[in-house]
């Protein structure tokens, strides 16, 4: 079994914005969301399109938090953005991830 997946509180926004990024941007290998949907049986292999409901919970989340940010702690955004990954993140993928907001947090930092 592999590491147990942690999005720190106040990395919250962090995470969401390398998420969308990852879900969306179409150059992006960080994030295979079709991959995600074969493996939930939410398609058949080659049926990318399904993705979508991947996506379509992220933009979700990101909309909530967005339109609505007193209703929602740091503490909760990481719960609710964890849950998605937990869900639509295949291990391979999470590793890249957390490359990627390393690398966000230390530009942050300089």
């Amino acid at each position: 079994m592999g590491r147990r997946r942690v999005i720190v509180p106040e990395e919250a926004s962090l995470w969401l914005g390398v998420l969308l990024d990852a879900a969306f941007d179409p150059t992006s290998t960080a994030l295979d969301l079709a991959r995600s949907a074969d493996a939930l049986n939410y398609t058949e292999p080659g049926h990318g399109w399904q993705a979508r409901h991947g996506q379509a919970g992220l933009l979700a989340i990101a909309s909530d938090l967005t339109q609505y940010p007193h209703d929602y702690s740091d503490t909760r955004r990481a719960e609710l953005l964890l849950a998605w990954a937990e869900r639509w993140v295949q291990a391979e993928d999470w590793s890249r991830l957390t490359a990627r907001v390393r690398k966000r947090r230390q530009r942050m930092a300089s």
